[in-house]
């Protein structure tokens, strides 16, 4: 009995095939775009299937960062190291690039053009040392107390700001009263706008209608948002300053520094 065999085709090696490549990437159309040193597969539409590597080569290539892709909102604009972000209507397209946009060089060093670096307005605290995790500036409102109490007084200006950065507070102060009440006993500043952490402390960098000895200083209590005042003498004597030494006048403007 005679049998037919077909003999298996021999596997040779393929030519290159034409292949051509635009040579600038067109706006929105990424298939054109060879990276250098890639290699491509090709295959043989004959069967059985053959498989031969086509190298690309060293290709020619230059970062670019004025490209328009598809879902980008908006023409692109060359900035250098710029950062991209997601528009503020819908959040789901990439917003172009513009003279405005915050940058990022090579060394990290972060830079803004324009705006401002916001925090949240809930602080979230670290502990590291190299980490600044908060800044705030706003108003508080001075308060005079004697012996814990303020009944009866009365003021015809009260003015606090102060600038938090981080655990570190500085807050100014400035009052004047027109009636010191009825209240006795030691004489507190209140109102501070962040609890006394680690230090306390403040200097008085003008005082009227108040009588002391040499120096006149704020000292507090740590875990609260009061000062209270102690009067220094040149022989380094210090004692409480109280409600006789106010007159219902008084003035008193000055500056605090403190940590959470």
């Amino acid at each position: 009995m005679a049998i037919n065999v077909t003999p298996i085709p021999k596997l040779t090696a393929m030519a290159a095939p034409a292949f051509t490549l635009g040579t600038a990437n067109a706006a929105g159309n990424a298939l054109t775009a060879v990276s250098s040193n890639s290699t491509l597969l090709a295959f043989d539409t004959t069967l059985p299937a053959a498989v031969g590597v086509v190298s690309v080569g060293t290709a020619v290539t230059a970062p670019r960062r004025d490209h328009v892709h598809p879902g980008v909102n908006g023409g692109g604009t060359v900035v250098d190291e710029a950062i991209t972000r997601y528009n503020g209507t819908s959040g789901n397209l990439l917003q172009g690039y513009s003279s405005l946009s915050p940058t990022i060089s090579d060394a990290g060093i972060v830079s803004l053009t324009s705006g401002a670096l916001k925090f949240p307005a809930t602080a979230i605290s670290s502990t590291e040392a190299n980490t600044l995790w908060d800044y705030e500036i706003g108003t508080w409102t001075p308060d005079v107390s004697f012996g814990g109490a303020g009944a009866g007084i009365g003021y015809s200006l009260q003015r606090g700001t102060y600038v938090k950065i981080g655990r570190m507070v500085t807050a100014q102060f400035y009052f004047t009263l027109s009636s010191k009440g009825s209240s006795v006993g030691v004489a507190a500043l209140n109102g501070l706008p962040f609890t006394i952490g680690d230090y306390e402390g403040g200097s008085i960098g003008y005082s009227g209608g108040v009588s002391f000895a040499s120096q006149l200083l704020l000292l507090g209590v740590i875990s609260s948002t009061r000062l209270d005042w102690y009067e220094t003498t040149e022989a380094g004597s210090t004692t409480a300053v109280t409600n006789a030494e106010f007159t219902n006048t008084a003035q008193q403007m000055g500056t605090i520094v403190y940590q959470l």
